[in-house]
């Protein structure tokens, strides 16, 4: 990135014209970023964010290397169960927050830290993914973007506006995205028990409306002080639709073999965050940020269940809510930075309340009530952290940094018909990084340790059971949470070397290895012939992997890109083989190739690899996953200066995808595999500037 500014007039001698000097200043590349940073963060810059057009950030990050996206789960290291950290501005997101809850659009850049620092929460056992909000740009601006996208159920539009004003005393930008979008898929199920085998196909179709806005707004009051305010507001909504036919390969079929649903969502998102930075003495600073943040989501769900000739036997109306109130604070004193120590100690806390409820209503066809159910809880997270740290220059070849941070957590829930259930817990957090710079040329030595750990989701510790609709058994369970679950605490090494060979080109390698205390994992057990899954804490885990991230700049703007990571783990009560940790990805392959030609024109590739498997979860259950490759394509060409034609195909190969699960113990062996279609998309855009 590069900012132009524009000096003011400087006499240089007694004349009555004065020479205007303009300096071009260049921002720190990503790579320059990375490889000066304590931790060796990875920045995702705005660019590499819409190259290709995605729609969600979970297919922006798949291209990222050691990300992985497993179903609706994004994760670092290949670890599921939450246990990466999502931030917001620098700040842990709610409660179930869900990347695809905003648009690339809105987003300045992404930061990728695998290990733990002292000014940032330690709740990410695999690392943590930062999203910074929409930033002012270096000049001023206006962009427009106007697309249309198609995912096999005809095109939808997209439209974007993108507006900067920088200044010496103030700036302002906002960023402005809509979008509708529709797709369809199939999928089939194999169930198999000792008395049945059944084959149910399924159609689903869904669209989608969003709408998200991103003000900021910045003062500049003297050189030593400034103020930001940013604010978030995205609304969109979701409408499901399916339909499934069971046929009855062997004995019996199931209650309801031909049913259909309905589901209905509506989200919103709402933040608003202020910021102030005073500089003092010669290399001293106070930061200080509050932020107030409101998330809603309210569903409407229908199921109903016909028998195999299509009457009508049932009818199941399901209304929920939730919400998440919070606010947070957050201050750092830092002394240095110049010098051979940059000093610094802060506290950052936040509360935030979720309130849930969720009506049940059970019927048969002619309408007789046949249940209800009406559950309501109140959760309430109050989460303070104090730190210091101490980034010191040993050497011109060797960095250090040191730091320690205590961080507590209360969860306190409560609700209809629902005892009260607390939990309490506080980790000390000692985080140190080493970096030596081999002399004579630009490569590096990195080496971290750091404790980290997860607390439970507040929804697993609620003890209130959730059914499925049709088909319960030990592959098809009932889920339930378990109010005696204990945070996970982890200790975790890292170690890398890296080489710089050019502005924009390095290789790096990397090792990591965890060892995990009190994992987390789903449980069955049969109640009353109900099969239901639990949350439960079940002993150790080790996990560990490499990394390899390379990138070569070639010509003007051209880049060649491979990155590899291979991960293992092993849960200490499972038995051996394929008793890996939370459903882990044990290889992921990221290539691509971003070519720019002689008149501006660009074009490109990313394939990406997911190996799959089974994993033994506990001694009767298994779970698979076969392996996902997907290709995405995009080109460009600037029609005239100011007008930018792009076209993008995602996931170009469309692979079928399946799951399975499968549980033995001699007396319920069941079966359950998933196959489903893939999405092929298809995206063409016209960016214009005003």
């Amino acid at each position: 990135m590069r900012i132009l500014l524009s000096m003011f007039l400087v006499p240089l001698c007694a004349s009555a014209a004065d020479d205007v000097v303009r300096v071009e200043v260049k921002a720190a590349s990503t790579l320059q970023q990375r490889r000066d940073d304590s931790a060796g963060r990875v920045v995702v810059s705005r660019d590499e964010l819409l190259r290709y057009g995605d729609s969600t950030l979970a297919d922006t990050l798949r291209r990222q290397p050691g990300v992985t996206v497993n179903g609706a789960q994004v994760q670092l290291r290949g670890l599921g169960g939450g246990r990466t950290q999502f931030l917001l501005n620098g700040e842990p997101a709610p409660p179930g927050f869900s990347p695809d809850s905003l648009a690339p659009e809105l987003i300045e850049r992404i930061e990728i830290l695998r290990s733990a620092s002292a000014d940032s929460s330690t709740q990410g056992i695999a690392g943590s993914i930062n999203l910074v909000l929409r930033r002012s740009a270096g000049r001023a601006r206006s962009l427009a973007t106007l697309a249309g996208k198609d995912s096999g159920s005809g095109w939808s539009p997209e439209a974007s506006f993108d507006l900067s004003r920088p200044g010496d005393d103030y700036s302002g930008n906002v960023t402005i995205q809509a979008a509708r979008g529709k797709s369809a898929s199939e999928s089939s199920i194999f169930d198999s028990t000792s008395s049945a085998r059944r084959l149910t196909a399924e159609q689903n179709f869904s669209a989608s409306e969003r709408i998200g806005l991103a003000p900021r707004l910045t003062w500049k009051f003297d050189s030593e002080t400034k103020m930001a305010w940013q604010g978030l507001l995205d609304h969109s909504r979701n409408r499901n639709r399916g339909t499934a036919r069971e046929i009855a390969l062997f004995g019996d079929s199931s209650d309801f073999p031909l049913n259909a649903y309905s589901a209905d969502a509506r989200t919103d998102i709402a933040r608003s965050d202020i910021e102030a930075s005073h500089r003092f003495g010669d290399a001293n600073r106070i930061d200080w940020k509050a932020g107030l943040a409101h998330n809603r989501r309210d569903g409407d769900y229908i199921f109903n269940g016909n028998s195999a000739a299509g009457d009508a036997l049932w009818l199941r109306h399901v209304t929920s809510s939730a919400a998440d109130d919070g606010a947070s604070s957050s201050g750092k004193l830092r002394f240095g930075g110049s010098g051979v120590h940059a000093l610094a100690a802060g506290w950052d806390g936040s509360v935030v309340r979720r309130a849930e409820w969720r009506r049940q209503e059970d019927a048969s066809a002619a309408g007789a009530p046949l249940g209800e159910l009406d559950q309501r809880y109140t959760a309430r997270v109050r989460r303070f952290a104090m730190y210091a740290q101490d980034e010191w220059t040993v050497s011109p070849g060797f960095d250090a940094y040191l730091g320690l941070r205590w961080e507590g957590l209360r969860t306190l829930t409560n609700g209809r018909d629902l005892a009260d259930v607390s939990s309490t817990s506080s980790v000390w957090s000692p985080v140190a990084h080493l970096l030596w710079r081999l002399p004579g040329s630009r490569d590096q030595l990195r080496l971290g340790l750091a404790r980290s750990y997860k607390a439970p989701n507040t929804r697993d510790l609620v003890p209130r059971r959730f059914t499925v609709n049709n088909g319960n058994g030990p592959a098809n369970p009932d889920v339930q949470g378990n109010p005696a679950l204990r945070p996970e605490l982890a200790w975790g090494i890292d170690a890398a070397y890296e080489s710089y060979f050019s502005k924009d080109s390095m290789f790096s390698v990397a090792a990591y290895h965890r060892r995990i205390a009190n994992v987390i994992q789903s449980l069955l057990f049969e109640d009353k012939g109900k099969w239901v899954a639990t949350p439960s804490n079940i002993g150790g885990a080790v996990t560990q992997g490499l990394e390899l991230d390379a990138r070569l700049a070639f010509g003007a703007g051209s880049m060649a890109r491979l990155g590899v990571t291979r991960n293992w783990s092993h849960v200490d009560s499972v038995p051996a083989p394929g008793n890996r940790l939370g459903e882990q990805v044990p290889l992921t392959i990221n290539a691509g190739l971003d070519f720019r030609f002689s008149a501006g024109a660009t074009a490109g590739f990313n394939w990406n690899l997911q190996k799959g498997g089974q994993t033994h979860v506990s001694v009767s259950q298994w779970r698979g996953q076969s392996t996902e490759r997907r290709l995405d394509l995009q080109a460009t060409w600037p029609l005239r200066p100011g007008l930018t034609l792009r076209a993008i195909a995602s996931n170009a190969l469309k692979p079928d995808t399946r799951n399975t699960q499968l549980f033995e113990d001699g007396r319920h062996d069941a079966l359950r595999e998933v196959t489903g279609s893939g999405q092929r998309t298809f995206k063409l855009a016209a960016e214009v500037a005003l």
